[in-house]
């Protein structure tokens, strides 16, 4: 059981989170936080936005807290023309006091290159997910009393997977390093060879800058025997924490009551029109951000503005289920840094939207794929692999090649030909933008120095917002680390 403990608190400290940090210096005015049943907590306090019980309070509780943003949004808005806003989507394993910290870290600098930053943040923590899976949700469902009932059973369940695992957990982290040997030619880099070289022809914007080595003396350190037993305890227990964070993902959308009890929506003056009360705050402020002339109360400015979405790791999970619902969102500029999602859901909704929105440029960022694989947490007792690597060789339901994740570079420049068809679109003034010249595939260079992330959870350690930084043209890093 220690060694559950201590197992536990190492994910807990791994994967894509951010910093710790307890700033909470414009919180309100710049961000909301969902928790796991899609509630509006109050980054300041920690508590949730209305009252329980009291769904028409707490929707007009929420409407305030947004009208805030908006109103701030706006003032600073007629002192800088430019200023667009950017929602940003952190991703896995963030915990209340990593994702508060972000705008106290980020907001000055951001609005000196005129963006409003609205920090999408919600309740990704290892253990609350895990808690879930283990004591709470059954089949998606909330329920507390058969979750503790069979909680024992679930926990079996987990270690059973655990030991069933041994062979494929110990043959990866066995097989790793041979993979980043330069004396060895992968399948996958044997496939991404054949293909990479002729995407700039296809018209696809490639950023592939060298190096393209160097892992090798990085990766070999004191190998350490102690992963090959704990590997198969991440594979058990890690899988059931991941598939607590896909639920979430869903959450910062819909809150529960969407499928759990009565379904109310019903019209209100107050809100001028039909009210759904199983939308988040998120879902409202999405609603406000749509290109829709008729809406009451929209926040599409009416000289045409942009908004820039940007989501790290499983935000961009997040990313494509708001484009799903809300395609009409006057976006400029659709990011995924590291993306946890899968290369199936670019090619079944964001390629989709990208064909009907010609102005829309879409940027996939990537870590060096030898950094992925070599990956190295607490002096080698962990597995080794980025989350990416994790989720696709370890916690995802892998049945074909389309269900990896996109943010991987091995995997999206080798399906980027069959995902993205090769289409022409005319936009309002008859230009010709094919949707390749739009698609930006923007892999960072091995380097040891710091001038490039190199590890999954540094992305967002970037000023991730400036266009230079997703040609990887240069990067700047962040004041407060």
């Amino acid at each position: 059981m220690k060694l559950l403990t201590w197992l536990i608190a190492i994910i807990v400290l791994v994967g894509c989170a951010g910093h710790k940090g307890t700033d909470y210096q414009n919180a309100k005015l710049h961000m909301l936080y969902i928790d796991g049943d899609g509630n509006l907590i109050d980054p300041n306090q920690k508590t949730i936005i209305g009252e329980r019980g009291d769904l028409k309070k707490t929707k007009a509780d929420e409407k305030m807290y947004l009208e805030r943003i908006f109103q701030n949004y706006i003032a600073l808005r007629n002192k800088d023309k430019k200023l667009r806003i950017t929602l940003f989507i952190h991703g896995g394993l963030n915990n209340f006091s990593t994702a508060v910290d972000r705008p106290g870290r980020m907001v000055d600098d951001m609005l000196a290159d005129h963006q409003y930053p609205i920090f999408i943040a919600w309740n990704s923590d290892f253990w609350p997910n895990y808690a879930d899976h283990l004591f709470r949700i059954r089949k998606g469902l909330n329920r507390p009393v058969l979750g503790a009932m069979t909680s024992p059973v679930v926990l079996i369940e987990d270690l059973g997977r655990s030991l069933v695992r041994v062979p494929s957990s110990m043959y990866k982290e066995i097989s790793d390093p041979v993979a980043v040997s330069k004396s060895v030619n992968s399948v996958d880099e044997a496939d991404y060879q054949r293909r990479v070289d002729k995407l700039d022809d296809m018209g696809f914007q490639v950023s592939n800058s060298p190096p393209h080595v160097g892992v090798g003396s990085d990766y070999y350190t004191v190998w350490n025997p102690v992963k090959l037993g704990m590997a198969p305890l991440v594979d058990g227990f890690g899988t059931g924490a991941w598939d607590g964070m896909l639920r979430r993902t869903d959450l910062v959308l819909t809150k529960n009551i969407a499928f759990e009890g009565d379904l109310i929506t019903e019209p209100d003056k107050e809100f001028k029109g039909p009210v759904r009360y199983a939308d988040t705050a998120v879902t409202a402020l999405l609603h406000r951000l749509e290109k829709k002339g008729d809406q009451q109360g929209s926040l599409y400015p009416v000289d045409g503005s942009e908004i820039n979405i940007v989501g790290h790791s499983m935000g961009a999970i997040v990313a494509v289920n708001i484009l799903a619902r809300h395609p009409d969102i006057n976006v400029n500029n659709l990011v995924f840094m590291g993306a946890a999602a899968r290369v199936k859901e670019v090619e079944n909704v964001v390629v989709p939207w990208l064909v009907t929105r010609p102005e829309v440029d879409f940027w996939n960022l990537s870590l060096d794929p030898y950094r992925e694989i070599g990956e190295n947490f607490f002096h080698d007792f962990m597995p080794r692999g980025s989350l990416l690597n994790w989720i696709d060789y370890t916690f995802g339901e892998v049945n074909s090649f389309k269900d990896r994740t996109a943010g991987s570079w091995w995997n999206m420049t080798r399906l980027a030909e069959d995902v993205f068809p090769n289409a022409q679109v005319v936009d309002d003034v008859a230009c010709y933008r094919p949707l390749r010249n739009r698609v930006h595939l923007t892999r960072f260079p091995i380097d040891n120095h710091g001038k490039w992330p190199q590890k999954h959870g540094e992305f967002a350690d970037y000023k991730f917002w400036r266009e230079s930084y997703w040609m990887a043209e240069s990067a700047v890093k962040l004041d407060r680390p």
